[in-house]
């Protein structure tokens, strides 16, 4: 394979950039732009030394840097590697990388470090989603998930369903040589009973997904109302800064602004739309269009009225359009005198003030317990699946063992039995990166960064 290098720090001001180098020319190629140029070539792996980058060209010194040694396969790719930890900011690291392109590397794709340790057996498909999982959380609740993935806890349940199914296809195939199946009807039941675990643990995993999507990409909460209720008042009092524009004339929102927030470790995603009316204008047309979409794809909705005024015949067209949806009913304006009487919701509004910062938490709490009311699985237990890829293997292999056990019970013959058997077996190894292929090695390592 070609020596692969990039920059694995974010460009930019900082103090340190870390460049990151594997193959099997990393260490020749290092050796080639550093002083004191026979050095690396007999320091044992794990060993990080202080050394002066050079361009072999000009001799002129780029920088001071501190140089980490990983030799073959006691390294994250599983090949020889270096890391070069170079001063901050723009200029340095890029020279540095430029000299390493020139003497022989070539720039890294998106996860090739990652694809490569998944290659060499560093690691299985399932423990680098979630290496990406882990990257991406945007909470501590989500990196605890991924970081539960990434020391084994998924693969080590798929290992255990799947050499499960190992043994009992041995003794289907043992069932084939015997010409008296009846003598077979006791290891029938031991099968059909251990089938059954087998469907009861797919199934935790497969309503595990819904969760494990929500703690990593967030969830997404719709803030819906007339206009002028302080739909974008409220979003700008949760995400703490002024985001949206907010002005006393209705129907300032034309587009969707969005939003990121930790509430007590979950990520919500806030979206904030264009107040639900008659559309007076084209831009406004197409808004409330794209807002009814966001409205169906959304998690929950978050039921925006003005609590200085009674409840008018536009707001019951809104609940009509939003009841059948998990949602919360907010009061906002509760600094002004109350007016919102008659509220024939099944859950009493939140009373907050956008303008004041006043409900704040209430309003909070009433986000967490619909999220925790939602998802369909306890997280303090089990293994959970977080893309939907695993989701999407862990039906199919389900699907395969269903159809077994009713061709069991059936008392069909064994054959049968034993390919569908196979072909769940398949789908596990599929999870788990045992069987592959490219397109679905691109598609995942794709979404990771260059320098991963």
């Amino acid at each position: 394979m070609d020596t692969i290098c990039a920059i694995s720090t974010p460009i930019g001001i900082g103090a340190i950039s870390l460049i990151r180098m594997s193959g099997k020319d990393s260490i020749s190629i290092a050796s080639r732009i550093i002083s004191g140029k026979d050095v690396l070539s007999t320091i044992e792996g794990g060993r990080i030394i202080h050394s002066w980058i050079i361009d072999p060209m000009t001799e002129e010194i780029v920088d001071e840097v501190l140089i980490s040694v990983f030799r073959a396969p006691q390294s994250y790719t599983g090949e020889d590697m270096i890391e070069i930890s170079t001063h901050g900011g723009i200029v340095i690291p890029r020279r540095v990388l430029n000299l390493l392109l020139r003497e022989g590397a070539r720039l890294a794709e998106r996860g090739e470090f990652t694809r490569r340790a998944f290659l060499n057996n560093k690691m299985s498909l399932l423990e680098a989603e979630a290496l990406l999982n882990l990257i991406e959380a945007r909470t501590e609740k989500g990196a605890r998930l991924a970081e539960t993935n990434l020391k084994g806890r998924l693969q080590e349940e798929i290992n255990e369903i799947k050499n499960t199914l190992l043994d009992i296809t041995t003794l289907l195939e043992a069932s084939l040589d015997f010409e008296d199946r009846d003598r077979l009807e006791i290891d029938r039941e031991y099968i059909i009973n251990r089938l059954y675990k087998l469907k009861e643990m797919l199934e935790s995993l497969i309503s595990s997904y819904e969760g494990g999507r929500i703690l990593i990409e967030g969830f997404d909460f719709a803030i819906v109302g007339k206009p002028n209720v302080g739909k974008s008042s409220l979003f700008n009092m949760l995400l703490k800064e002024d985001r949206a524009i907010v002005t006393a004339e209705p129907g300032t929102t034309r587009d969707v602004l969005e939003g990121m927030i930790d509430i007590d470790g979950y990520p919500v995603r806030l979206l904030d739309m264009v107040g639900i009316r008659s559309p007076v204008n084209e831009p406004e047309r197409k808004g409330l269009e794209r807002a009814e979409g966001i409205i169906e794809s959304a998690d929950g909705i978050l039921f925006v009225m003005d609590a200085s005024e009674p409840l008018s015949s536009a707001d019951e067209r809104i609940y009509k359009t939003i009841f059948r949806k998990p949602f919360i009913s907010i009061a906002n304006k509760s600094d002004l005198p109350s007016g919102l009487e008659g509220i024939p919701f099944d859950i009493s509004p939140v009373y907050v003030s956008a303008k004041e910062c006043s409900g704040i938490n209430e309003l909070n709490k009433a986000i967490v317990n619909l999220i925790e009311n939602i998802l369909p699985y306890d997280f303090s237990e089990g293994v959970i699946c977080t893309t939907e890829r695993q989701a999407e293997g862990v039906r199919r292999a389900h699907n395969l063992i269903e159809n077994g056990i009713k061709m069991i019970e059936e008392q069909r013959d064994p054959e049968l039995v034993t390919f569908d058997i196979k072909e769940a077996i398949d789908r596990l190894r599929e999870l788990t990166g045992e069987i592959s292929s490219e397109d679905v090695l691109d598609r995942i390592f794709s979404d990771f960064c260059i320098g991963k």
